[in-house]
């Protein structure tokens, strides 16, 4: 299909998106939600596109750049009833920028986990219980541009066109299955998880392949990685499309003393990188006149309250240890038995930290709930994990 049952709609502008809200306020039933961002294109990370279809009612494609400042009329109308996403936790961070956030939330994505589905994408759920098949050859355009063509909206607009449709059938058979619930939890978890902080010196995953093996070098890869930042910020556009991350780590790694060794670099020696030299160079310069305490560390100790390298659990805390031996073959086989994925049933990092830190005397529920797991899941594992470790 690669056309909406009801045409091909228009994007709104500043006079048609009001008539759009109001004809979304008189219409029933909930929102299916999709958004288009330009990830790896330019700098942010916002919402260049919004697709809104309520229950059976018409498709809107919202330009949220030109109507930013009627998003609040936007946002009343969308706070009235439930939304329908697909892998929301994509989506949702874009949308809450604008002010834009669900009431309650119903994740297909999620929904499919939670039945077992091994092909989870959008295009293979409805194909498998809409039978619609839709192509997915626009995902990583340009949704920044505009005009935006035809056919990128008709692909934009289809991505919602069967969300409702999706929705019922996945709710049909999480109901038969007994699952509904922990649907309903998982999709409550994600509509108000709060924002991931941004990682800590991400300059770093690029240091080992580069060789860099001192703070020295460390402290220039940082200047330059900032450098490059400000630089995309300053044009809007994505940092990789400065200079990749293996490059600018390759600069750092052999970086010379002088602007004329950074302008024979062959990192820089094509035409249109060469620009950047000065850029860089100052970069370098800083880096190398950074004061010792100002270097960063060769190591960032790590976030995690257990070691990360699970050889070390035993020296370090062999009842850990112990606990990991029996807990890591319960909850996959438990996994197995429900016929879900073992992150699904209990995400890893959860599953190490039950493990490293055991429980007290009120019970392994009680450590999980204050873990974050959600009752469904504490409701499935506790039990088993009680009667393994029950002294014989």
């Amino acid at each position: 299909m690669d056309t909406p049952r009801g045409g091909l709609p228009e994007l709104t502008t500043r006079e048609t998106l009001p008539k759009a809200i109001k004809e979304l306020s008189q219409t029933s039933g909930p929102f299916a939600i999709d958004t288009e961002r330009a990830m790896g294109i330019r700098y942010s990370n916002r919402a260049y596109l919004i697709q809104i279809k309520r229950g059976n009612g018409k498709i809107y494609l919202v330009d949220p750049i030109e109507t930013e400042d009627l998003m609040p009329a936007l946002a009343e109308v969308l706070s009235s009833d439930q939304w329908i996403l697909h892998a929301a936790d994509q989506d949702l961070p874009s949308l809450a920028q604008l002010g834009l956030t669900p009431p309650t939330l119903f994740d297909t994505e999620m929904a499919a986990l939670l039945l077992g589905e091994e092909h989870i994408s959008l295009q293979a759920q409805l194909m498998k219980h809409v039978g619609v098949h839709l192509a997915k050859e626009h995902s990583n355009s340009d949704w920044s541009k505009r005009p935006l063509n035809a056919e990128l909206r008709a692909y934009a607009a289809l991505d919602v066109e069967f969300m409702v449709d999706l929705r019922d059938a996945l709710i049909d058979r999480l109901d038969t299955m007994g699952r509904l619930e922990w649907c309903h939890q998982e999709c409550e978890e994600i509509r108000t998880r709060k924002p991931k902080p941004p990682k800590k010196d991400p300059w770093r995953r690029f240091a080992r392949g580069a060789n860099i093996t001192n703070r020295r070098k460390l402290g220039i890869l940082r200047e330059l990685w900032e450098e490059r930042d400000a630089i995309a910020r300053d044009k809007d556009i994505s940092p990789g499309k400065v200079l990749n991350s293996q490059a600018l780590a390759l600069l750092a790694a052999h970086p010379g003393r002088s602007l004329s060794d950074v302008k024979r670099s062959p990192v820089l020696r094509r035409e249109k990188l060469r620009y950047l030299t000065p850029y860089f160079w100052e970069a370098i310069r800083r880096g190398w006149n950074l004061t010792e305490e100002n270097l960063p560390p060769l190591h960032l100790e790590s976030e995690e309250k257990y070691p990360v390298n699970m050889s070390e659990w035993s020296k370090k805390n062999d009842a850990a240890a112990l606990r990991w031996e029996k807990l890591r073959p319960l909850f996959l086989e438990l996994a197995e038995e429900l016929g879900i994925r073992q992150e699904v049933l209990m995400k890893p990092a959860r599953q190490r930290a039950l493990a490293w830190k055991g429980w007290d005397r009120h019970g392994v529920a009680h450590a999980l709930e204050k873990l974050g797991a959600r009752p469904w899941q504490i409701e499935l594992t506790a039990p088993y994990i009680e009667e393994v470790f029950r002294p014989s």
